[in-house]
């Protein structure tokens, strides 16, 4: 199992080069959802063996996560029942659940990996450490390979070219990706990393920085010896380099969550030097101002799309359908909103959006238990496997910010990457409240 999760992790933070590569580059599929369709066969047979292989502990998983599974499972046939009822085809229903609700299940899955590996595995401390050390490892290698990525790219952008890639442009829906993206045409460039654009790339920044933070911060290694001057170096150059690559993606939502995630990192800090906060506070936004100004086109495309999304829903208070709104309007939507949750009001209605709302929420049940049973405990390994959940939580509320921005689950991998770590980590620290 946990072979299979790591390379799956690793094929996740090569799947836009590959698919770059092969689409583009040597073969030009003429259907371009197939590896996507594969990628997601994949997982979801891997779900289904692991659930075929340890049966005898589904009935014990789903007696504390059937709740979320079954209002999941309303959701979905709830928005599929309204769609057709105004017309949307199979294609339609499936893009809308891709872009609205794909995650949803990523998590809910791995969570039973997490109640696996907690129940038949009984892993110890240092095993669950030696799985979030490849974790770790696997979020720095991302980093460094976007950097060199970059360079490759300024030193031979020829080779780029010949393997898949198009000069410097803006993202066009079925056309080559751009080696660089451009704050509208012949504009400052963006970095993608090793994504299919600037905003993606800044998802997959936001959503991992603090936990990049924590395992860097680890006490595990202390528990055996005390860091060296060398490693907490290089722990701080990482996280830098994790900042500057924010920067660079130029993505404003992204400087929000950055925000976001930071301010509760140093919750306790802020409270307690509220003065300095609110200078700190003046000069973030001064700075998203300057970067609005900068990308002044965008900023004024994307406040009408916002203001024009807000139309469509007084204009028909019921619904459109799965399908309507962004990203779906590569294939045969209309609507951009610019931001999340009206995405979700304009596809599945007011009462498609309050399921979803219970669905987190019961979810987030869990997470208060947790929370109550590892304020008592003392082991410091289960403590730090704690921390890495509560890191993960921040990020997923940073996602959550951005989201009334952009549409931030409209991107695989970092659907797969973030949320499989995520419910591994839940569920198997949900798994030793459990047991007492």
């Amino acid at each position: 199992m946990q072979k299979f999760l790591k390379w799956f992790l690793i094929f996740i933070l090569l799947y836009h080069i590959l698919i770059t590569i092969i689409q583009y580059g040597i073969f030009g599929w003429a259907h371009p959802d197939a590896p996507a369709i594969l990628r997601d066969a994949v997982w979801f047979l891997f779900i289904l063996w692991t659930i075929i292989t340890y049966s005898k502990h589904l009935k014990s998983y789903l007696k504390a996560r059937k709740r979320p599974w079954i209002t999941f499972i309303i959701l979905i046939v709830f928005s599929v029942g309204i769609s057709y009822l105004k017309g949307k085809n199979i294609s339609d229903m499936l893009v809308g659940i891709k872009y609205g609700f794909l995650y949803l299940p990523i998590f809910l899955s791995a969570t039973f990996l997490g109640h696996i590996r907690s129940r038949v595995e009984k892993l110890e401390g240092w095993k669950m450490e030696k799985f979030w050390s490849f974790v770790k490892y696997f979020l720095i290698t991302t980093l460094i390979i976007w950097f060199l990525r970059q360079i490759a790219k300024f030193i031979r952008p020829d080779f780029f070219l010949h393997i898949g890639y198009w000069p410097f442009n803006d993202f066009v829906f079925g056309a080559k990706p751009p080696i660089y993206y451009l704050t509208g045409y012949h504009w400052t460039s963006r970095r993608q990393g090793l994504f299919s654009g600037p905003n993606n790339y800044g998802y997959f920044l936001i959503a991992f920085l603090p936990l990049i933070i924590a395992l860097c911060k680890s006490k595990w290694q202390s528990i055996r010896q005390r860091f060296t001057q060398k490693q907490l170096i290089w722990n701080s150059i990482i996280i830098l380099l994790r900042i500057l690559a924010i920067i660079l993606s130029l993505s404003r939502a992204a400087r929000i969550g950055w925000a976001v995630a930071i301010i509760l990192l140093n919750s306790k800090w802020v409270r307690k030097n509220r003065k300095i906060a609110r200078w700190v506070i003046i000069v973030i936004v001064t700075g998203l101002i300057g970067l609005s100004l900068l990308k002044r086109d965008s900023t004024r495309i994307h406040a009408a799309k916002f203001f024009d999304s807000i139309h469509y829903v007084i204009q028909q208070p019921g619904w459109y359908g799965l399908g309507t709104s962004w990203p779906a309007i590569h294939h045969n939507g209309t609507i951009l909103p610019e931001n999340y949750f009206i995405q979700l009001i304009l596809d599945v209605w007011t009462i498609g959006f309050l399921l979803w709302i219970l669905c987190i929420r019961q979810i987030q049940k869990v997470a208060i238990k947790i929370k109550r049973y590892f304020a008592q405990i003392q082991d410091e390994k289960q403590k730090q496997i704690y921390t890495i959940r509560l890191a993960l939580t921040i990020g997923r509320t940073a996602l959550l910010v951005m989201g009334f921005f952009l549409h931030v689950f409209e991107d695989s991998m970092v659907n797969y990457s973030f949320f499989i770590l995520r419910g591994i980590a839940s569920w198997y620290l949900f798994s030793q409240v459990k047991r007492q």
